[in-house]
């Protein structure tokens, strides 16, 4: 088994662009100074026709939707119908736990802004689904704060390094935490610090339950760079544009992208990393140069979440992979 020094990545992540070059578009973003939508984002009306379950989670993530959200919302074509789909996921295989005896659940996203889809989630479950998030943003602290309405989720100022099993153990205002997370879904945070996913997986990993899940939501490099490019116009083009002028398109590209690539990775790369920690491992979605994986050790847990998991909504030309849900590992 590979030790890893946590100290040693804690202090490189601790001087990547997402909490030092980066940190302050971030918080501009967050206080509504910059790269604002404009115009609110919502969730495509046939794909909330296809559920009941959809229609309410969605209706209860807009109350919630933060500033920041809604500037990653208008970002990743369909993302916000990918939450809806994920969240209720999460909340039928934390009931399907509940009727095994195994609660509270409990949801760790990191470095998810204001925490919307935490906080929406937290209250679909009725808290049946407990969750904590983080950000290195004060004014993302201020957007949790302003539009929570129950206490069943918490909000931790600071990077999402700051979260490790002496932080969970030292939460006496929050017994459950103690024992861990049922679930991890890493908020497109690794691509913001640097690319050693491998030690990133094992620094979070440490607060994960043995058999819990971790969904990694990335923006991955393609080993092609002209077809990384393409998305990357079909994106801009076709959707962000609904919501971002070009001069704001152009100038996030060369304040956040341009820093943000340098610490991105293949998918091959990354699903490299995920197997030096986990078993078993699948793609579950696709948008544009956007995907998500989810791994676990315990293969039962793993195969009830995909059961539970709706088909996906990426309508063509951004969805870019032929077959979405399937093993890789």
């Amino acid at each position: 088994m590979e030790i890893f020094d946590y100290a040693q990545i804690r202090a490189v992540a601790l001087k990547g662009p997402r909490v030092t070059s980066l940190l302050q578009h971030f918080e501009n973003i967050a206080a509504g100074i910059a790269q604002s939508p404009r115009q609110g984002v919502h969730a495509a009306t046939d794909f909330l026709n296809q559920s009941s379950e959809y229609q309410e989670y969605h209706r209860i993530f807009q109350r919630n939707i933060g500033t920041f959200y809604q500037h990653l919302c208008a970002s990743i074509p369909f993302f916000i119908e990918e939450q809806c789909r994920i969240g209720v996921a999460l909340q039928r295989l934390a009931d399907s736990r509940l009727k095994q005896g195994k609660q509270p659940f409990t949801l760790y996203e990191t470095s998810s802004a204001d925490g919307t889809n935490a906080r929406t989630l937290s209250e679909y479950s009725q808290g049946l689904i407990r969750t904590l998030t983080d950000s290195p943003n004060p004014a993302n602290g201020e957007n949790f704060y302003r539009l929570c309405q129950h206490k069943y989720s918490d909000m931790h100022i600071g990077p999402f390094v700051d979260i490790t099993p002496e932080y969970l153990s030292e939460r006496n205002d929050r017994p459950y935490l103690k024992h861990g997370f049922d679930a991890i879904y890493e908020n497109t945070t690794f691509q913001m610090y640097n690319p050693d996913r491998k030690a990133q997986i094992a620094y979070v990993k440490r607060v994960l339950k043995d058999d819990g899940v971790m969904i990694f939501c990335e923006k991955l490099m393609h080993p092609i760079r002209h077809e990384y490019d393409r998305r990357e116009t079909i994106k801009d083009s076709l959707f962000k544009a609904h919501y971002f002028s070009n001069a704001e398109i152009e100038q996030k590209s060369s304040q956040i992208l341009e820093e943000m690539e340098k610490c991105q990775v293949t998918l091959d790369e990354l699903v490299n990393s995920i197997k030096s920690h986990f078993k078993y491992a699948y793609m579950i979605w696709n948008s544009t140069n956007f995907y998500e994986v989810i791994a676990s050790n315990d293969k039962a847990n793993l195969h009830d979440f995909i059961a539970f998991l709706d088909g996906y909504y990426v309508p063509a030309p951004f969805l870019c992979e032929d077959n979405i849900v399937r093993p890789l590992l």
